[in-house]
């Protein structure tokens, strides 16, 4: 019950207001790794590796947090204990520390005035730490036995320091901060997400008629007091002007914070060869396919 309260809050797409030249709207998002996502209940086994058991945990909490899945422990490895999906891996971790030297141009005589009359090289001697991180994973559908993802995620960091200098930070807290960033990025690929996002609209009259060029405007105006009212207005324009990309992505950004997707898509699709690659419409119809699959998702969940 609690994990189809969820799903329904979840998924519902809230309408936007306007925020300056912009629609402010909520939307759930489809994750990375869509067939995992699919799954209702997911177990984390033990990693193997030194920080194997630290990964785990983390994983555990990150998912945890996503509200998404029915966390099931595991009391033995390998034994999925009634989860769906079962996560597992292996964590390798190496941590290398060499001297090298620094050569710079330092001041080595100074006048009565303390000022420098010569320089020369000075050699100083340095540490050079370096942390290589590489987590293993894959997650295995239990019930079938399926491979649903495998896929690595290195981290890789390098440090300095030198004489009458202590080093920023542990090897083990840089350990622990790539422990924490792959579970976090992990959770992110298998769990949607539910988003606060604003897309301003579009403000170019390029190609407009002078008369229809005000009007735009003054719409552009109203939408940050009356979004609806402005959507109407942008509607009535686009019979008066038809397939002018201004006024086809701003419908379609109205028909998107209205959580009319199908409407947006279209949109946007009638406005995006009207425009330069990497606009505004690109970007809308990546976001609309991404909402559109996280709604194919949850369905496709219930039905398993």
């Amino acid at each position: 019950m609690k994990r189809m309260i969820w799903a329904a809050a979840a998924a519902s797409f809230v309408a936007g207001a306007a925020h300056g030249e912009s629609a402010r709207m909520t939307g759930k998002f489809a994750a990375e790794q869509r067939e995992v996502a699919r799954l209702h209940s997911i177990a984390v086994d033990r990693f193997a590796g030194r920080d194997g058991p630290a990964l785990s945990l983390a994983l555990e909490r990150s998912l945890a947090g996503a509200r998404h899945f029915d966390m099931v422990p595991i009391a033995r490895r390998g034994d999925a204990n009634g989860a769906e999906g079962v996560i597992s891996g292996a964590v390798s971790t190496g941590v290398q520390e060499e001297p090298w030297t620094k050569t710079e141009k330092k001041c080595v005589e100074r006048d009565q005035a303390d000022k420098c009359v010569r320089k020369a090289d000075v050699k100083t001697r340095c540490m050079r730490r370096t942390v290589e991180f590489t987590a293993d994973v894959r997650v295995i559908d239990a019930v079938d036995n399926r491979l649903l993802y495998s896929g690595s995620r290195p981290r890789r960091d390098e440090l300095t320091w030198c004489e009458g200098e202590e080093p920023s930070r542990t090897a083990e807290a840089t350990v622990r901060g790539m422990v924490e960033g792959v579970a976090g990025e992990l959770a992110r690929a298998f769990a949607p997400h539910v988003e606060d996002y604003s897309v301003r609209f579009r403000e170019s009259t390029k190609g407009m008629p002078r008369d229809v060029e005000k009007t735009f405007k003054a719409i552009v105006r109203q939408s940050q007091r009356d979004l609806p009212g402005a959507c109407r207005g942008w509607s009535d324009l686009d019979a008066q002007l038809p397939n002018h990309p201004s006024i086809l992505f701003d419908l379609g950004l109205c028909a998107e914070a209205s959580g009319d997707l199908a409407r947006a898509e279209d949109l946007y699709r009638r406005a995006q060869p009207l425009l330069d690659r990497g606009s505004e419409a690109e970007a809308g119809l990546d976001r609309i396919d991404r909402l559109l699959a996280a709604k194919e998702d949850d369905l496709a969940r219930t039905q398993r």
